[in-house]
């Protein structure tokens, strides 16, 4: 095991490696004999890692947990009450469930041997068996193994288990409405948040502020919809429980955006093409929240927010439109290959990907100023002879839009 000076010199040189090399050291981890060592390396990775979305071997405990990913938090950011879960109790109640389940557990480990994050239908298989009956040891249990190397004390366990066990129980219901509302075969309907939400008032305070909190981080618009329930259930114990539910939840994501250090592996490290996606959703659930009939308490955290994110936008455009698109053209001695075109106009189309989410976040003026300056490139590039002119006229289209690319045919024509 490493000392800690050494670790923390290995995790700053990773955090400064490029996508392609830190999925290579993130599979060379995977195999690793101790994997609680390795997984210590890669702990403050864990965000970036989120969006790089490398193939991870499907064990045990990260089965059991896929769907508490969203409010999975560090230790350090977790109170009691929250609607979150620490990870340093991740390990100890999947052993806890593990020993539980006995040969079922065995089985498990079977069906998902060689298998890894990527593989759709082995978790879906494996999880439908495991999740309902995690769910069931959790509800009852009053220990976990190995608790004491939490730095908990024991009384934290039972509502924290009871939570888990709430979302575990309706892991398969949510995971299906966020496929299909993923892959566009049924939007999300007050009937579909019905079904998921129904029980939750009789369990789990915090569990029932996980599972909102789920729902609102992983479908889009989420919160007019549950407004629409508390509406429609107006004046009942049930309503007090759902909007209490949603506080908890949207307490809880706010905290998690404000505890994250200016969006750094979200957006800046981020790459581009999962930049402008995470600026997107979060642009719209910032919009959702702001929408809500008592919207005026989270402004002023609203508006951080919003302020840590337009800087973390900016920056990352700016640097992506450097790194990607100015620096390949400058550099280029000669006319581009067809490689090298496909790879920046892939670079400029993510990167209005990333401007038109950004801009709704703010800063609008700086985006135009940073796209003149690409089609300023472009064109110098085109007078180098670096760019044809029909290559010249492709960024143009994708960077300005097709009248600045017509006009531009206009004008060489």
């Amino acid at each position: 095991m490493l000392n800690p000076p050494a670790l923390r010199d290995l995790r700053h040189e990773m955090s400064g490696t490029d996508d392609d090399k830190l999925r290579r050291i993130v599979a060379l981890m995977d195999r690793h004999p101790m994997p609680d060592a390795a997984q210590a390396i890669l702990d403050p990775l864990r965000p970036r890692l989120a969006l790089l979305r490398p193939p991870r071997p499907l064990r045990f405990a990260r089965l059991l947990f896929l769907p508490l990913d969203p409010v999975i938090v560090p230790a350090r950011e977790w109170r009691p009450g929250d609607a979150t879960v620490p990870r340093g109790v991740l390990i100890p109640i999947a052993q806890t469930i593990r020993a539980a389940l006995g040969q079922e557990a065995t089985a498990i480990e079977g069906l998902i041997a060689g298998r890894d994050t990527k593989d759709e239908p082995a978790i879906a298989k494996a999880g439908t068996w495991l999740w309902a009956r995690a769910a069931t040891v959790l509800a009852t249990a009053s220990a976990a193994a190995d608790w004491d190397a939490t730095g908990l004390p024991p009384t934290v366990f039972p509502p924290l288990a009871r939570a888990i066990a709430s979302v575990l129980q309706r892991a398969i219901a949510v995971r299906d409405i966020v496929r299909d509302g993923a892959i566009g075969t049924l939007a999300p309907n007050d009937n579909s948040f019905r079904a998921i939400l129904a029980g939750l008032a009789a369990e789990s305070p915090e569990g029932f502020g996980m599972v909102v909190a789920i729902l609102l981080t992983r479908l889009p618009h989420a919160a007019p919809q549950l407004q629409r329930l508390i509406a429609s259930n107006r004046g009942t114990a049930y309503s007090a429980l759902l909007r209490q539910a949603m506080d908890r939840g949207l307490d809880g994501i706010l905290s998690q955006m404000e505890d994250t250090q200016g969006f750094g592996c979200e957006i800046l490290d981020a790459p581009l093409r999962e930049a402008g996606q995470e600026v997107q959703r979060v642009a719209d659930l910032l919009r959702d929240i702001d929408s809500e009939p008592d919207a005026a308490r989270h402004r002023p955290r609203l508006k951080s927010i919003r302020l840590k994110l337009d800087r973390a936008c900016r920056t990352r455009f700016g640097n992506g439109l450097t790194d990607g698109f100015v620096n390949p053209l400058v550099a280029a001695g000669e006319p581009l290959t067809a490689a090298h075109q496909s790879g920046i106009e892939t670079r400029a189309r993510e990167l209005r990907t990333l401007e038109t989410a950004a801009r709704k976040v703010g800063g609008a003026k700086i985006y135009d100023a940073l796209l003149d300056r690409a089609a300023a490139v472009a064109a110098s590039a085109a007078a180098s002879g670096v760019l044809t002119p029909v290559r010249h006229m492709r960024l143009v289209e994708i960077l300005a839009g097709p009248e600045a690319a017509e006009a531009l045919y206009r004008h060489n024509r």
